[in-house]
């Protein structure tokens, strides 16, 4: 279950990087052209609420009439700007799955991992390594997940890391891949809860068992999500349907399952080539959850093992197959450059809280790499116009509509060729089952949408539509998108995944959630 907490989604000042996109300004029926994204120093908020106006109205809790400049009653938060438009909203990459070593004695046989190099449990090489791809691809944040230990936390090297100018910097944070021979977990901590990894273990963060002891019931993993949550921290499931690492057919109450991962050896059940079965397996797993009720956020998992170690193929790329894009509330504290120097273990828990907000809320788009398109999708409840009502990861809930029917946008930004083809398959999932998706159509790379009677496309920006919704606030629905490069190429053709807008009936799913406008 996830779950949230508002936000001005104002913009003040940071040393993080954003992905930006080109938007026009005016009121939510218009938007960008679809030209290609660039990627520049923006803002993740150090204080609260802006009293700065936007569109006529002020993020304070008021609205000035024109004419009069008077107060004239509550605000309407919503900017008159596109979904997507970087002048209002901070995007920021964060990557997770990240083991710093390839050996995997010490996820085996995390109490006896026997001698180096086989043995070791991490390595300050690798977190280096992946602040400085961070850096070379301008990403904020890794959550460093070493099976079943610690150590990496108390490292030296587990600290901020600036680019060469000081301009910016990447931080680890502070996890572990609790791992078994079932089901796997990353669990993300706040703060740095224990003092070593016995007392991680004996918190129960790590199963002492290894990747090769069995889990004796199902409710271990419940248990072990429970504990985390009960330290303000995240479980996000991993890879739910690798051909040897099964997860339970139950979410849990995670906060996140990964549906966007690399192709694993360890899943080459035929002894054939490598294939992306375990991705589609994951986020099939993934729309059950979804048809079940369990409002449980998408995710990226790099699953990369620093170094190759053991396991031959599980060196997969950091950034390239799939990648989290999260929108960040800028209300919540930051560091700039030096005081990230000057305060390691303090940013990484701001950065940390700044990340565990996003997965909580599901404002997580799963884009292939850092050049990838980005999807915007958004609702528009009260008919104004605006699409910021509820946007990715959001709930409508029933006393927010008293209509039958809602508008909802989509806008495809930096729509880039794939090998081999000329479009993408545009996929529409809902509270369908995990075959297939509601519909799909084809979108040309430079034409945009085509004509369709399931939406209208907008006559300002060819890769941007608006489609209407049936609300039955008895029932639990929810729409995402899939966007598909229709090519033979990459191993891994899913170019983007939104997470879903949820709406109708979700009960306590919800209860915590809302919109940062």
């Amino acid at each position: 279950m996830l779950a949230g907490c508002g936000g001005d989604g104002s913009a003040t000042t940071s040393g993080a990087s954003t992905a930006t996109a080109s938007s026009d300004p005016s009121a939510g029926s218009t938007g960008s052209t679809g030209s290609a994204s660039a990627t520049t120093q923006s803002s993740v908020g150090t204080s609260g609420t802006s009293s700065t106006t936007t569109g006529g109205t002020t993020a304070a809790g008021s609205e000035t009439d024109p004419t009069t400049g008077e107060t004239t009653g509550p605000s309407e938060l919503e900017p008159a700007v596109d979904i997507g438009d970087t002048n209002r909203e901070v995007w920021i990459f964060m990557q997770s799955h990240l083991h710093t070593t390839g050996y995997h004695a010490c996820a085996n046989s995390p109490l006896d991992p026997g001698p180096l190099p086989e043995g070791a449990c991490y390595s300050a090489d690798g977190i280096t390594a992946f602040l400085q791809e961070a850096l070379d691809n301008d990403a904020s944040d890794m959550i460093i997940t070493d099976h079943n230990n610690v150590d990496a936390w108390f490292d030296p090297a587990f600290a901020p890391l600036p680019s060469q100018d000081k301009s910016r910097y990447a931080t680890p944070l502070r996890g572990t891949e609790w791992s078994s021979r079932g089901g796997h977990m990353t669990l993300l901590f706040p703060n740095e809860l224990v003092s070593d990894n016995d007392a991680a273990l004996d918190a129960g963060y790590i199963f002492a068992e290894g990747n090769k002891g069995d889990v004796d019931n199902d409710g271990v993993y419940g248990e072990v999500i429970d504990t985390v949550h009960a330290a303000d921290g995240v479980a996000i499931i991993n890879h739910p349907e690798l051909a040897i690492h099964v997860f339970p057919e139950d979410a849990m109450h995670a906060d996140a399952v990964e549906v966007g991962i690399p192709p694993n050896p360890l899943d080459d059940i035929e002894g054939g080539s490598i294939s992306a079965h375990s991705s589609a397996e994951a986020r099939r797993f993934w729309q059950r959850r979804l048809f079940m009720g369990d409002r449980i956020a998408g995710t990226a998992g790099a699953d990369h093992h620093h170094g190759g170690g053991d396991i031959p193929g599980l060196e997969a790329p950091t950034f390239g197959t799939a990648v989290n894009l999260i929108r960040v509330d800028t209300s919540l504290a930051d560091s700039d450059v030096m005081e990230a120097l000057s305060d390691p273990s303090g940013t990484i828990d701001r950065r940390t809280a700044i990340v565990m907000d996003a997965v909580r809320r599901g404002h997580v788009m799963i884009v292939e790499d850092v050049d990838a398109a980005r999807v915007y999708l958004g609702a528009d409840t009260d008919s104004d116009g605006r699409f910021h009502d509820a946007r990715a990861g959001d709930c409508i809930l029933p006393e927010e509509i008293d209509a039958d029917e809602f508008r909802v946008r989509v806008r495809i930004d930096n729509p880039s060729p794939g090998f081999g083809s000329n479009h993408y398959n545009f996929e529409v999932w809902d509270e369908t089952d995990d075959a297939d998706p509601r519909w799909y159509v084809e979108v040309d790379y430079d034409a945009g949408f085509p004509a369709d009677p399931n939406y209208e496309v907008d006559p300002d920006d060819p890769f941007a539509i608006e489609l209407t919704l049936d609300y039955e606030p008895q029932e639990t629905n929810f729409i995402r998108i899939v966007l598909v490069h229709d090519s033979l190429g990459p191993i891994n053709d899913t170019d983007v995944v939104t997470n879903p807008i949820y709406y109708g009936d979700w009960g306590a799913e919800c209860d915590t959630a809302s919109p940062l406008y």
